[in-house]
């Protein structure tokens, strides 16, 4: 088998996730526990490949254990909105970076949970036994040479260590929330509009918010799942992508990424604002010089792209 030579670049990443789906010879779909390899065939052109077709391959950059998307990618015609006050606008089109909140900051404390306290039993009784299977049965590894009570211990600490990850990974999961939506959503003016009335919504598509965060391959882009946590756990591993029942009005897609390093401005990230902004709209709560202020922060910003008042306000006859 190809040594791997991870030799990794921003445009083999973009190229992987956009076509991880099947191998990008034979077109087979990859299902969990296949493996995908990556790198480049013949002409230096950039291949996802599987098993069957490795041979193709001139340069493994490197290969993965394939693993179905926690999330649902969002259609890329989708209308997204993201409702904020108007400082939050000016910062978006002064700075033109996006700003991408740390999980623990949210106000829902269900965020990034795997589930509620009363069924956490249950969680920690599927993972203790998992992790004495597996201890077990670690490849040349003898476990005769174990005993119960050293992989009853090790158990223990691996779930202990999983317990303390989800802590710390709220710590260092950050979220750009938006909704999806062909339409404005009164649920969300009067969300973002309770307490100021200086509220605007941005409308782009999910492909622009894409191609406006430069393709990144740090962040991915996926659609929240509203599940009952009296029934059921989030995941291991994607728990960013669930939320209560009760939240399912949001209608939420979300942009995520991970960042483990110090800096206080990582989390704020370049974007194209000629990509991602398609449409503004002005709260139908909003003073009528409302407008003009808005419009007057867009052309001190450069920013020339249409301003719409909300139609929640549209007269009715009968």
């Amino acid at each position: 088998m190809q040594e791997m030579t991870h030799r990794h670049t921003k445009e083999l990443d973009i190229f992987y996730r956009e076509h991880r789906e099947a191998c990008t010879n034979c077109r087979k779909k990859f299902h969990d526990g296949m493996c995908a390899h990556v790198g480049y065939v013949r002409g230096n052109n950039p291949a996802v490949l599987c098993d069957d077709c490795a041979g193709e391959m001139i340069e493994t950059v490197v290969r993965y254990h394939w693993t179905a998307q926690e999330y649902e990618s969002p259609n890329g015609n989708s209308s997204l909105w993201r409702y904020i006050d108007l400082a939050k606008f000016i910062q978006l089109i002064a700075s033109k970076t996006l700003f991408f909140a740390p999980a623990d900051s949210f106000d829902d404390p269900f965020e990034g949970a795997k589930g509620i306290v009363s069924r956490k039993g249950k969680w920690d009784d599927f993972y203790i036994d998992f992790f004495r299977k597996a201890i077990a049965t670690v490849p040349e590894v003898d476990a005769k040479n174990l005993t119960k009570d050293e992989i009853e211990v090790n158990a223990k600490r691996l779930l202990s260590e999983l317990n303390m990850s989800g802590e710390y990974d709220r710590k260092h999961t950050f979220i750009s929330c938006w909704h999806e939506n062909e339409f404005e959503s009164e649920a969300m003016w009067k969300l973002y509009s309770a307490n100021y009335r200086n509220a605007v919504a941005v409308k782009t598509t999910a492909a622009n918010l894409y191609e406006a965060l430069g393709k990144d391959p740090r962040i991915d882009i996926g659609k929240v799942k509203y599940i009952d946590f009296n029934k059921r756990f989030s995941s291991i591993n994607g728990a960013y992508w669930y939320k209560r029942k009760s939240f399912e009005y949001e209608r939420e897609v979300r942009a995520v990424m991970k960042i483990y390093s110090s800096d206080s401005n990582a989390n704020s990230v370049p974007v194209d604002i000629e990509k991602l902004i398609n449409q503004v709209y002005i709260s139908p709560y909003a003073p009528l010089w409302f407008e003009e202020v808005v419009t007057s922060v867009m052309l001190r910003y450069d920013v020339n792209k249409p301003v719409f008042h909300s139609t929640m306000n549209d007269q009715p006859f009968y």
